[in-house]
């Protein structure tokens, strides 16, 4: 069978990562490519339009012509993929989507023209249902019994009455892989991955690639979607995490690895064991993780710096306690301090993601996350609004007041304006940018330092003075 895989994701479309340039290959996809491909035996091809435009989509379907088309779901592409879609079913060509904005928008998905949404991980179902396919039914080209046996999947009931509204067929739950080593490492190909890298060198001056140790999380962070691995956590062993290192260094040689688990620190015993094996087999790499502060202690930090790790992202989120509690964070602003202090005492950077606008936030909250931030300052600073997603605690905790959506992203009644969390954010990158421009004048009074000092000031009143008159 010639499977084409696919994403609706184009830089073009996101200005924010214009700014930040740090874009990754679909990790996913590249799984799903090897699995489909290399375990049940079908020509795979990945289509990545991120440095391209959808307006080149009906002319790939043109030139692969195949017979399935598999699409990778997420939030900010949701209005796009449709379009996508209905150029593949207006062909005649079988659609499967997955990843977690289907299962979120089911009824949505499956009203553009989706044959089947695949609910969970994707190896294992999408390779049945292409052998569902390749039976050849007489229905759209699946063979419908066959259908109702596979589980992890939704898609509609055809045998209704005509012109009666469709039901919704939900199949049983799949069971998680267990083993992930058992999995064949992703495909990654030569020619997309030269395109990520020429974007990192022109911005950053170095080059990256991403990897996984682990799927899933078992935290409650009430915004988090847990739609395809729900509260599991799976991990692989240190040494298979190892090879694939290695071997992405033999073929790509990037300047730095990242770890694209959702939590890395979680296991303290797999983290030493891992960092050790690093020493051991000689193959430390400059690498950087996501990590929960209250997970880290002096010996944890160390021998993550000893591997290589050289900057761990931590999820600062607020400085105001019960906004943490409001999330279920559970861990303390004290604890991000704490976890700041001791990667610092290792010597390696330090990143956070923080939210501005959970429900329950003041204003007076929004400048002790900017104290915060001052007291820790990190190296990189990521701030985000909140929106709720389907499917979390968060969307329950505010359905009653969503509002409309924006790019995919679903909008709420806030205790604040729009105006005021676009202002709070720029008023705390102009304080972060003024706190580092005067550490590094505290090194050295060039005039470089000087200059930066200087324009780093008459940012930041500005903002200050501008988030005050809000309301």
């Amino acid at each position: 069978m010639k499977v084409l895989l696919a994403h609706g994701y184009t830089l073009a479309g996101d200005p924010r990562e214009q700014e930040i340039m740090r874009p990754f290959p679909p990790l996913g996809l590249q799984y799903l490519a090897a699995f489909v491909g290399e375990r049940a035996g079908h020509d795979v091809v990945v289509w990545d339009p991120t440095f391209g435009s959808l307006q080149d989509w009906p002319g790939v379907l043109d030139r692969e012509r195949p017979d399935v088309v598999g699409m990778y779901g997420h939030t900010i592409t949701r209005p796009l993929v449709r379009g996508m879609v209905a150029e593949a079913k207006g062909r005649g060509i079988p659609v499967v989507a997955g990843g977690p904005d289907p299962v979120q928008y089911l009824d949505e998905y499956l009203a553009m023209g989706v044959d089947v949404v695949v609910i969970g991980e994707g190896e294992h179902t999408f390779a049945e249902l292409i052998a569902a396919l390749d039976v050849r039914g007489s229905d759209g080209g699946w063979d419908r019994g066959r259908l109702g046996e596979i589980a992890g999947i939704a898609f509609l009931d055809q045998s209704g009455v005509s012109g009666e509204p469709k039901t919704v067929v939900r199949t049983a739950s799949r069971a998680l892989v267990k083993k992930l080593d058992e999995l064949p490492r992703p495909r990654r190909q030569r020619a997309d991955i030269d395109l990520y890298f020429a974007a990192w060198r022109a911005r950053h001056g170095q080059t990256a690639m991403s990897l996984t140790t682990s799927r899933g999380c078992p935290y409650h962070c009430t915004w988090c979607s847990k739609q395809v691995y729900g509260d599991t956590f799976r991990r692989r062993e240190p040494d298979a995490v190892i090879d694939e290192m290695q071997a992405i260094r033999e073929a790509y040689n990037p300047d730095q690895l990242w770890f694209v688990d959702d939590m890395f620190t979680i296991n303290r015993r797999w983290v030493h064991r891992f960092c050790d094996r690093m020493v051991e087999r000689k193959a430390t790499v400059p690498f950087y993780v996501i990590g929960r502060p209250e997970t880290l202690d002096a010996g944890l930090v160390a021998d993550l710096r000893a591997a290589g790790c050289y900057r761990m992202y931590v999820s600062a989120e607020s400085g105001a306690q019960h906004v943490l509690d409001a999330m279920k964070k559970e861990s303390t602003v004290e604890d991000i301090e704490r976890g700041a202090r001791l990667l610092r005492s290792a010597g390696i950077e330090l990143g956070v993601f923080t939210m501005l606008g959970y429900p329950g936030e003041e204003k007076r909250d929004i400048l002790a996350t900017r104290d915060l931030l001052r007291r820790i300052l990190p190296e990189v600073t990521l701030l985000s609004v909140a929106h709720p997603m389907k499917g979390t605690a968060f969307h329950t905790l505010v359905q009653d007041s969503i509002t409309g959506e924006q790019a995919g992203r679903l909008t709420f009644e806030m205790r604040h304006s729009p105006a005021l969390y676009d202002t709070a954010q720029r008023m705390i990158w102009a304080d972060q940018d003024l706190r580092r421009a005067l550490a590094v004048l505290g090194k050295g009074r060039s005039p470089s330092a000087i200059a930066g000092v200087l324009r780093a000031a008459a940012r930041y009143p500005l903002w200050r003075a501008r988030f005050t008159l809000q309301t």
